[in-house]
């Protein structure tokens, strides 16, 4: 059988796809995507907003209510296809302008997946030793198939979102 290789852009939608249609259910409630989604100085190509309140039939609602805390939560997703210098100093800047979007919209907890076919041998490391807990980042090489996350407990459950 002959396999097509999708592109940065089929991957990013792929997994849109399936946290929109509740494959993220587990951790929100995704409602809202945007494409093309700027935080300041930086763009996004595509940026999905959730809640953790559960939607689903009455007494799904009532439990949700009354023992489930209404967090905001997003996911951010961007290719470096466009990107002229990958780096830590990149990374960086695009943590440190999800955390600013976090702080000035009340988000308790986000993600940040790249996806690249570059050589991601430089940053692997850099990425693994990421503890920040409010923040997952996974790295996705879809040219290699190889998925590299952060430490902490949301970079460790997003990559199982990741199907290539």
């Amino acid at each position: 059988m002959n396999e097509v290789a999708l592109s940065l852009e089929e991957h990013m939608t792929k997994v849109e796809k399936s946290l929109m249609l509740r494959r993220g259910r587990w951790i929100a409630d995704f409602n809202e995507s945007f494409r093309n989604f700027r935080v300041r100085e930086l763009e996004f190509d595509v940026f999905i907003r959730g809640n953790t309140r559960e939607r689903g039939f009455l007494l799904s609602r009532v439990f949700s209510i009354l023992l489930n805390p209404n967090y905001e939560v997003g996911c951010f997703m961007m290719s470096t296809e466009s990107i002229k210098h990958f780096d830590r100093k990149f990374i960086g800047k695009a943590l440190a302008e999800i955390q600013s979007y976090m702080k000035d919209n009340e988000m308790k907890w986000s993600w940040l997946f790249i996806f690249t076919t570059r050589e991601i041998d430089a940053i692997k490391k850099y990425i693994e030793n990421i503890r920040d807990q409010s923040i997952g980042v996974v790295l996705v090489d879809t040219k290699s198939r190889n998925v590299i996350h952060s430490n902490s407990y949301l970079g460790r459950q997003a990559k199982g979102y990741i199907k290539l």
